[in-house]
C-alpha cells in the first residue's frame, strides 16, 4: 500500500448508484478526482493500490456499515489520518455523536447540497 495519500483524489463509497453519481458530480465540480465504490469490500481492495486524500462514505451500507468502515480505516496506518466524511439519509442527533466517535471527521445528512459538500470536502492544495 502506498504510504502517502494521493493529493486531489477522493473515494466515494455508497451502495446506491444514484447517490454515487450525484456525489461524484459535486466533487468533480469542486475539483476532486473521484473514484466510486459500491461497497466497503471493493474500497478496501482498492486501497492496496492507491490511497486517496479523503473519503465520502455512506453510513448505512449492507455487510460492512460506514461507521464500521471508518473505525477500520482509523486503525490502518495508511488511512488513519485521512479526512473521512460520512453521509446518511437518516440520523438522530444522538446517533451523530456515535458516528463521529467511530472515526468520521464530519457527517452530512442527505440530500446533501453542493455548498455542504464543498464545506465538508474542500480541495486542499498539495503541500511542498
Amino acid at each position: 500500500m502506498s504510504a502517502a495519500a494521493r493529493q486531489g483524489l477522493v473515494f466515494v463509497v455508497d451502495d446506491v448508484e444514484a447517490n454515487r453519481v450525484l456525489a461524484q458530480a459535486y466533487l468533480r465540480r469542486i475539483g476532486w478526482q473521484v473514484r466510486c465504490f459500491p461497497d466497503a469490500h471493493s474500497l478496501l481492495a482498492a486501497l492496496d493500490d492507491e490511497v486517496p486524500q479523503a473519503m465520502l462514505i455512506d453510513v448505512r451500507m449492507p455487510e460492512l456499515a460506514g461507521d464500521e468502515l471508518a473505525a477500520l480505516l482509523r486503525r490502518r496506518p495508511a488511512t488513519a489520518r485521512l479526512r473521512l466524511v460520512g453521509y446518511t439519509a437518516h440520523a438522530l442527533k444522538d446517533e451523530l455523536a456515535g458516528f463521529l466517535a467511530a472515526g468520521f471527521d464530519e457527517v452530512l445528512i442527505k440530500p446533501v447540497l453542493m455548498a455542504d459538500m464543498q464545506r465538508a470536502l474542500p480541495l486542499q492544495p498539495a503541500t511542498s
